[in-house]
């Protein structure tokens, strides 16, 4: 089969969005097939992602105009790094300032929301495949501009099957919301793009729900799931013996609905009942955006506190594999029960155990932790989150594990790859009866 997969994302972007279609792309040429990759110029970086993409062919379209300077944003945005050295050098600052209120709240021009930088790439990268006819195209989102791109291949190529996927929700997105005036334009794209292909694939059943209400077409869940092959060097090596009981977190974190603070409270209590030494318990926190020093100042632990940046992925692999527990954030709101980022099945995969703050077994990240046994949910419950550290700092036999590894298993990249071309061959078995 020849498969063209659309994908803003890939490596060697350091992303967690470049591994679902990176992991197409290698599982899908691992069976035989010929995979070709349309994806955006990726620059030099030295966290890139160190992936074999040999097997298989990237063809790579930069964003006319825009390319270098949205890749220093990119790269540097909601970190330290995006600082005066670097963003005062690019032309593009004086938008991106200007726009601050579309970028952080509306989405726009950050791969979220109409409009996006990456309309400018669509015409180029549809003229660069136009006239190549696959049998399966498959197009992963955000942005919605990908989608453009399979949208206009499928209308040349109504025979080819074409796969709509989305990473996060488009119009019903529950952090950024649009800009009203064109919420009926994004409408519109969202509906022609589903009623013009033969699937449509998400990362989770709350999320498939959501779709199947807005379309007619077909919608599936393909779980973001975890590759063992990224973790086979690492786990060769037995696991750090911490002095200290160690917490890890690494990834980008959004203040507004990522909530460390019951852990940091939870720890402070401890601080002021004199219950905790300062050597016994170390929370270290890595990653974009993922500098939490001012909530450890304002709970006044900040001796117990670490955060080591935005490191290679191999590295925060590792921070991950030796913890004594990871950490994991996400939104908690009954209104939206249906995240599951990629962080957690790489968690779920190589961590000693899971401790998520902010979600109950109510949310779909909740229910997955509990269902495998990988770890606990503590919603913003301080009395529980008090009730594990102390159990954990003084080696007191409770909170003890039973992992899940048959359902574990189930969420390998690999298997997930496969479940796809499952659904199609049933949907081509269908057309042809």
């Amino acid at each position: 089969m020849k498969i063209l997969i659309i994908t803003a994302y890939f490596p060697p972007q350091n992303s967690i969005a470049s591994l679902r279609p990176y992991s197409w792309a290698k599982w899908w040429s691992k069976a035989g097939h010929g995979v070709t990759v349309l994806t955006t110029v990726k620059h030099k970086s030295e966290n890139d992602l160190a992936l074999d993409c040999s097997e298989f062919d990237i063809i790579s379209m930069p964003i006319p105009f825009f390319s270098k300077n949205i890749a220093l944003y990119r790269n540097t945005r909601n970190t330290s790094a995006y600082s005066k050295k670097n963003l005062g050098k690019t032309w593009i600052s004086f938008i991106i300032k200007s726009c601050s209120f579309f970028l952080k709240n509306a989405g726009c021009f950050c791969t979220c929301r109409y409009p996006d930088f990456h309309d400018l790439w669509v015409r180029k990268a549809i003229k660069k495949i136009y006239n190549i006819n696959f049998d399966l195209i498959i197009s992963t989102g955000g942005p919605y501009s990908v989608h453009r791109v399979g949208f206009k291949m499928k209308m040349k190529y109504p025979q080819t099957k074409w796969v709509v996927d989305w990473r996060d929700l488009w119009t019903h997105n529950h952090l950024f919301k649009g800009l009203r005036i064109f919420w009926h334009y994004e409408r519109y794209l969202e509906r022609k793009f589903h009623n013009s292909a033969d699937l449509v694939t998400t990362v989770s059943q709350p999320l498939a729900d959501t779709l199947r209400k807005i379309t007619k077409t077909r919608v599936e869940v393909i779980y973001n799931g975890y590759d063992p092959d990224d973790y086979i060097k690492i786990k060769r090596n037995v696991r750090k013996k911490n002095d200290a009981f160690t917490i890890v977190y690494t990834g980008s974190i959004y203040k507004s609905y990522q909530a460390p603070q019951p852990l940091f409270e939870a720890l402070s209590n401890f601080k002021k009942n004199n219950l905790i030494e300062k050597d016994a318990l170390q929370i270290i926190f890595a990653g974009a955006n993922a500098d939490v020093s001012d909530i450890a100042e304002n709970y006044n632990v900040s001796e117990f506190y670490l955060y080591f940046g935005f490191l290679p992925r191999e590295r925060a692999l590792q921070l991950q594999y030796d913890a004594d527990a990871v950490l994991f954030l996400e939104y908690n709101n009954p209104s939206v029960p249906g995240i599951l980022t990629g962080k957690l099945f790489e968690y779920l995969y190589i961590a000693r155990e899971i401790i998520a703050v902010g979600i109950d077994e109510a949310t779909s990240a909740g229910k997955l932790i509990n269902d495998t046994k990988s770890g606990f949910c503590f919603g913003n419950d301080i009395k529980k989150i008090e009730e594990y550290l102390n159990a954990k700092i003084n080696n007191k036999p409770v909170f003890n594990l039973e992992r899940n590894e048959k359902l574990i298993q189930e969420f390998e990249r690999k298997k997930q790859a496969m479940k796809i071309f499952e659904i199609i061959n049933e949907l081509s078995n269908k057309a042809s009866k």
